[in-house]
């Protein structure tokens, strides 16, 4: 009798917990620490780039963050945080507006201005990808950053 359950634990019991760890590991391995979730998107007036406004949300940290980031038409929201801005708070609870402003031949500027100040985790002045868009920055009736 000892021999049968020692043999259901070696070839039953012990396989299962094995196939059960390693479907747990797949399931976390492939499980995304953060998400994005586009709330707003504006094309700039010659239609060559769009600012999305998203939040991001990641299983590691609680709330949210308020991101944007500025793409080519067409161009796909990368898996991270905005290339442009990112603060702290849900977009729609600091309520952004944005708006494009054409600055010369081939500058743009874009003006973005939010009801509530959110703690600001970075606001570029210019696109990294383009040094002739700019972004200027109010929060409140406080401009926190500005663009050449």
């Amino acid at each position: 009798m000892q021999k049968v359950v020692r043999d259901i634990g070696l070839f039953v019991v012990a396989p299962l917990a094995i196939l059960g760890g390693l479907t747990a590991w797949m399931f976390a391995a492939t499980a995304q620490p953060c998400s994005n979730a586009i709330t707003q998107q504006l094309a700039s007036p010659d239609g060559r780039f769009n600012a999305v406004v998203f939040v991001r949300s990641c299983t590691t940290a609680p709330g949210f963050s308020s991101n944007i980031s500025i793409l080519v038409k067409d161009g796909i929201l990368a898996d991270g945080p905005g290339n442009l801005f990112a603060s702290d708070g849900h977009p729609e609870q600091l309520g952004f507006s944005l708006q494009w402003q054409s600055t010369g031949k081939d500058s743009l500027q874009l003006n973005v201005t939010s009801k509530i100040r959110g703690t600001v985790l970075h606001a570029d002045p210019v696109w990294s990808a383009n040094p002739n868009i700019t972004a200027t920055y109010q929060f409140g009736n406080t401009a926190t950053n500005s663009g050449g």
